[in-house]
Formats: C-alpha cells, structure tokens, sequence
C-alpha cells in the first residue's frame, strides 16, 4: 500500500493520500516512510510547522537515511529556521558523499546550503536577529563542524584530525569545548615544540568554555575551583573582595583548576586572553555521595566469570562480594558502539540508532544521558580513558566538566587510567565526584595486539596459530585467544587491585556507589555449533557496590538498565519515559522483565534479535542484508524458540506473540514492501 501512497504523490493527490495514509498506518503502525509522506502533503497545503515535526521525526526515526535529512532541510528553510536548515543539508550532503542513496544532486543541496548562509550573512548585518549569543553560538557550531565534515565521514578523535588547541561545538546549544593538553609526555612535547595535535598522540583534557577574554569577573557562594588554560605562558592578577595577586601561568595548553575563595574574583591578564571551564563548587552535599565510580571492562564477558571470577579476579571478587553481583545481564548491541550507548540512554539499538560503522552520529540531543543526570545532580564529572568508540564526536562529553582522553593504543593503557582516575579522586576529594573509566585491555585479544606477554605464561607448544585478525564482532571460536583472553583478565584484575584499596581506605561504604560492567562477550568464545546471539557474545559482567543493596542475583537485567540502576543507588530520580529501561527488581524495582532484547545490527548483514527469557530464547533472524542507510528489510525472516536446554519449543501462541513484538520493536527500522 506504501506504493500506492507514492504515486498518489507523485501524481500531486495530496489529499487522497493523506488519506491513504492514515488508513495505511492502522496496519502498519511503524512504517517510518510516513513521516517523509506526510511532510510532503503537508507543505504542499502549505503547513509548513506542521511538516516541520514530521520532518523532524523522520531524521531522528531514519538518521542514516540523506533525503530524510533534505526534506527536514527544506522544511527547516521554510520556517525560516536557517542554522537548522544548514546543518540538515550539511549532514544530507555528507551521508550521500559517504555513499548512500540521495534524491537531489549534491550540487543542488550545495547550492541550497550557500543560499542560506548569503540569508544568514544578511540579517546579521541588517541586525535582524532575536537572540545575539543563539546566533553566534550556531554560526561558531557551522563553521567547526564544516571543518570536520560534520563528523559524519571523520571519526575526528581517532583518525589524527587536528583537535588540539582547536574549539570544538558537539551540540549547537551547548558552550563550545576547547581541548588542552595534560600529562608529562604531552607537556614535554610542547615545551620541545614537537607537540601533535591529535589526540592519538597526545594526552587530551577537554572542557567547556563558559567565558573567554582577558578580564573575567566570577562570583560564586562557595570557594570554588576554575579551570582555566591559556595557549603560552603569561602573568595573570587575581583580585578579590580582600587580596590582590599577580601569578605566573607556565603551563601552556593546560587546563589548571585554581582555587578562589567565595565572592567576587576579578582575573586579569594584559597580554592574552585565556578560557575558562566551569566553575567546581569545593563542596559535599549530604544528599550525594562523595564517589560515584563506573569502571567499565569492554568486553568481559560473564560466562568466562560464571562461576570462577574468584580465581580470575580475587580483587574484583574480595571488593565487590560485599555488593550486588549480577550473573544474568545482557548487552543489548553485539559490539561497543551501539551497546554503549544502550548503557547511557536505557534505550536499545531499534530507538537509539548509533548503528553505521562508518558514517557516524552523535546521540540525538533531546536523550538525556547518564552523565547528565549527575550533572544536573550537583556532581563533579569526569570521563577518563581511551575508547574511541565512546569519544566526544558521539556525543559523550554531554554532562561532563571533564573529559580525559588519548586514543589507548598509543598511550592510555590501564595502568595510566587507574593512576589518573586515582588522582583524580584525590585532588578533588573535596567535591562529589563521578568518574566514568575505560579499560580496553581485554580487547586487545580480538585485535591481535600486544599478547606476547601473554605467550610467555603457557608452554611453547600451548601457543597454536590464533584464526586471524578480522571483525571483532565476527571471529569465530579460537582456544588459543580464549586462553590469552583468561589470562588478560587476570592482568585488568591486578591492576585494579591498587583502585580498589586506595577506595577502601579513604571513602565508608555509604559514601561510595562503585560499578564494574561490560559492554559485550566475545565471537571468539562462540562454538561453531552455538547461535550468533548466544550467552558468550550477549552475557556481561555486572556488579555493584554501595547504595544499600548486597547479594548474588539471577534477575534478568539490560544494558539498558544500567542508567535507572546507579540512578537509584545514588538516589537520583530518573525519568523512564522514551526509554526501554527497568528497574530491577534487586535494586527496588516492582517487577522483574519479561525478557532482555540484543540486537545485531550491521550493514550488509541480515538483522538479528533475541529475546532472552529466564526459561526460554527467541531469535528472529532476517534473510536480506541490512541496508547501508541502517534499514532493515523483513519481507522474509526465520524465528526459533527454544527452551534453556536448547530443546525447540513449538507453542504457535508464543511463536506469535514473540515474532509479532519483534517486528513492532524494529518498526521504525523496518523497509515496509507492501
């Protein structure tokens, strides 16, 4: 019946096909293509706000998709919203460069692009505008983003871009971030003028900019601390209600957090202008706790723990065996992308939609993110590590006062991390602190890199031929890289041996929530025999310290669960709404879920999804390849539903109930030929 609709349209019936999509939808209630129907009718009735929330809706329902992306251009345009109008077109000329299907040639959307910015010139000249600082923060946005080509083909924080002493706009409506330099190599870089200006080689410590000049008055009710990072050394004068000073900023490229007394402080400098980052009150507030800590482990799958994570990490046992242990929680994504951003959003891939491998996108700003709800908490947030795929291009430093990054193969291995996050926890111990760390050692197993100190712990002959480097996603069983993965374990274990004293000795267990979590298991721990979406891919490592709740738990928990769960321990509210999160039932829910839904998602692949019961699995397998706008073709597919002993199940009833929720939840993925 879609069909039917298009050529209603095309033929320039727009009121019969207005109706016909209407009826359409009582059937097909998913069908994303609707949206992009109904905002062609609609600005042909010239209802152009209208058209406006559909066009909206369908590049949030279809991100990879460039017409999408065109249409909401255009109706951008004609509500005269020219920024968004600009960044719509930007973003559908990028995704067509980077080879997906487009309906108007590049040349035009080029054209449409420059005929906007001629609008935008113009009215800033004739001082046509409503909001000054809106215009120069989305002009400042434009420009950068032109200059990475809108993230899109650029993943601009691991493939050696320049970001170093550059701005750096993630969102149009938040405050610019600048990246710094921080640690001794990259300090020495910089003094021998051999500092790169990438963050592969260099130590990063990025910050939002919240005020920019050479005379700067702050006021704060409590002593504070300001970052604050010049680009060469100079003299500063500090004045207060009481003191005066002159100081000497010798540290260039370097965020460094002074500390100012309550009041009024004027900051001055005669011959540069230097940044400041926000201002961190130097206070407990008795309804935080003074640490929250989530450590996460890519990639530690919970079927290798199972029952031996006493020997396999005894510190992570001896630390978290006073907790929450969790033995049944599932990622919802099969690779760190997507399931990362499960984690911090509580939605699964079918709503978030960070899916493309290659053309890459940030979390829709309209998603509140774990780092944000502490933010907005009072907490002082920092995220420290080397994952590429959680960087601020995809929208992870949203909520956060610090981040902390360099690509981890080049310089940000575990034993750096633990160190940083410890000291950090220390110089700011005064503040109430979250802290998200990144540990990637356990992925250097799949890539092949760095496991000769493994193959010295095994007999010579132990070490067989590994299958190869390919996909992470894809390798196929391998004993050899299972027993290299058990003995990588073993290492992130003593590593984080140190962390977790130094928390014993300094923080009582009401004041800390501490997690440790995976993101996925491995496809080299899957038997040839087992099914692609079995435990070894789909069952993390979860567990939690502090809050009040303690014991060893079954309960089916999400990735997706995650966010709700520290929310909880923390005592913050968290808002479920859009989201497919659950509050376990250890943890305070009132219900335990019915089942945990993983997706595999991956362009050129056919789709997958299981549903993981406490006494059944249910796979639905799709047979055409996933397209590379991330769309899911279903017009035929294979389901199977088995028991927890893999005994096939032949209930036509739950087959039904279970194919037919499958089908409604990638809905809005979903290539409809009807």
């Amino acid at each position: 019946m879609n069909g039917k609709i298009e050529q209603l349209i095309m033929n320039g019936k727009y009121q019969e096909a207005w109706i016909a999509i209407a009826e359409y939808e009582k059937e097909y209630p998913f069908d994303a293509d609707m949206d992009t129907y109904r905002v062609l009718c609609l600005n042909n009735a010239g209802e152009h706000q209208m058209a406006l929330q559909y066009a909206y809706r369908a590049v949030q329902n279809q991100p990879y998709v460039a017409d999408a992306h065109c249409n909401c251009g255009y109706a951008f345009e004609l509500c005269e919203n020219y920024f968004q109008a600009y960044e719509q077109y930007a973003v559908a000329k990028e995704l067509a460069l980077g080879g997906n299907p487009i309906g108007v040639p590049i040349e035009k959307i080029e054209e449409s692009m420059q005929q906007i910015l001629n609008i935008i010139m113009n009215r800033a000249q004739l001082g046509e505008t409503d909001d000054i600082e809106t215009d120069k923060r989305w002009i400042n946005y434009i420009a950068n983003m032109d200059r990475i080509n809108w993230g899109i083909r650029k993943p601009v924080f691991h493939d050696g871009t320049n970001m170093i002493a550059q701005k750096y706009n993630d969102y149009p409506g938040l405050p610019e971030i600048f990246a710094g330099i921080t640690g001794m190599q990259s300090a020495y870089h910089m003094i021998c003028n051999k500092l790169y200006v990438n963050t592969i080689m260099e130590e990063t410590d990025l910050q939002r900019t919240y005020a920019m000049g050479s005379n700067i008055e702050i006021e704060s009710d409590t002593e504070c601390f300001v970052p604050l990072i010049m680009d060469r050394p100079g003299r500063l004068c500090v004045q207060t209600e009481k003191k005066q000073a002159e100081i000497e900023y010798n540290s260039p490229l370097q965020y460094i957090n002074y500390r100012v007394p309550k009041g009024k402080v004027l900051i001055s400098s005669e011959d540069r202008e230097f940044r400041l980052g926000e201002m961190v009150p130097i206070i407990h507030d008795r309804k935080r706790k003074p640490l929250i800590l989530n450590i996460f482990v890519d990639g530690l799958s919970q079927t290798v723990l199972e029952n031996h994570m006493e020997m396999l990490m005894p510190n992570t046992y001896r630390f978290f065996r006073e907790g929450m242990i969790c033995t049944n929680a599932h990622t919802a994504g099969d690779w760190t992308f997507p399931s990362i951003a499960s984690i911090v959003t509580g939605q699964t891939m079918a709503n978030h939609k960070m899916l493309h491998s290659k053309l890459l996108r940030k979390i829709d700003a309209e998603t509140p993110i774990l780092f944000e709800y502490f933010k907005n908490a009072g907490y002082n947030t920092t995220k420290i590590g080397g994952n590429w795929r959680i960087a601020p291009n995809y929208g992870y430093a949203r909520g956060m006062n610090r981040v902390h990054y360099q690509h981890m193969y080049e310089g940000f291995p575990i034993e750096k991390v633990v160190s940083e996050v410890e000291e950090q926890i220390h110089t700011m111990r005064e503040t109430d602190q979250f802290i998200w760390m990144e540990i990637g050692e356990l992925h250097l197993i799949a890539d092949e890199y760095n496991v000769a100190p493994l193959q010295g712990q095994f007999m010579i002959w132990e070490n067989d031929n590994t299958k190869g480097k390919i996909n992470s996603v894809k390798q196929e069983y391998d004993e050899t890289k299972r027993k290299y993965y058990l003995k990588q374990i073993e290492y992130v274990d003593r590593k984080l041996a140190g962390l977790y004293q130094y928390i014993e000795n300094n923080f009582e267990e009401n004041e800390i929530v501490i997690t440790l979590f995976a993101d996925h298991g491995q496809g080299y721990l899957v038997r040839p025999e087992e099914e692609f979406l079995c435990d070894e891919r789909t069952k993390i490592a979860f567990m939690t310290k502090g809050g009040g709740v303690s014991g060893k738990t079954e309960e089916l928990i999400s990735a997706c669960d995650y966010t709700p769960i520290i929310c909880k321990l923390a005592g913050i509210e968290y808002n479920y709404e859009n989201t497919d999160a659950s509050l376990p039932v250890v943890y305070g829910g009132e219900k335990e879920r019915e089942f945990t839904v993983t997706e595999s998602i991956h362009v050129g692949d056919p789709y997958q999804i299981l549903l993981n019961g406490r006494d059944f699995t249910f796979y639905l397998k799709g047979i055409e390849k996933v397209t590379s706008e991330c769309r899911v073709p279903l017009d035929t597919y294979e389901v199977k539903l088995s028991d927890k002993n893999g005994n096939i199940l032949h209930d036509k009833d739950k087959i039904n109930y279970y194919t037919k929720w499958c089908l409604d939840h990638i809905g809005s993925c979903r290539i409809y030929n009807n």
